[in-house]
């Protein structure tokens, strides 16, 4: 069997302990009766709920971290990503995440 540890614990970007994290999950898995609802309403919340912006980025590590991506109410795909994870984790859905190289980030 796998140990999915890793895979639930939070950490420096997939900070799934953040209060306003875990607040933002349980609001948006309210009436979910399992993980996959759970994780469609998740993956909702975070689409429809914070704006794709790849102009909101910089050098500081803020700028990828699902906490600062939620406050902000925007960010590009790599906190956006984080804070589906991380907003996961925190009801107990394991996850990760994954990364690509994508040229365009501005292509239809």
């Amino acid at each position: 069997m796998m140990d999915l540890e890793a895979y639930t614990a939070g950490a420096e970007f997939i900070d799934s302990g953040d209060a306003e994290v875990q607040e933002f999950a349980q609001e948006a898995t309210a009436g979910a009766d399992d993980d996959v609802a759970r994780a469609v309403k998740l993956y909702y919340a975070v689409r429809d709920e914070i704006l794709y912006d790849p102009y909101y980025a910089g050098d500081a590590r803020r700028y990828f971290r699902a906490s600062d991506c939620l406050r902000a109410k925007r960010g590009f795909c790599i906190p956006k990503a984080a804070l589906l994870a991380a907003a996961a984790r925190s009801v107990g859905i394991p996850a990760r995440v994954a990364y690509a190289d994508v040229r365009n980030h501005l292509s239809t």
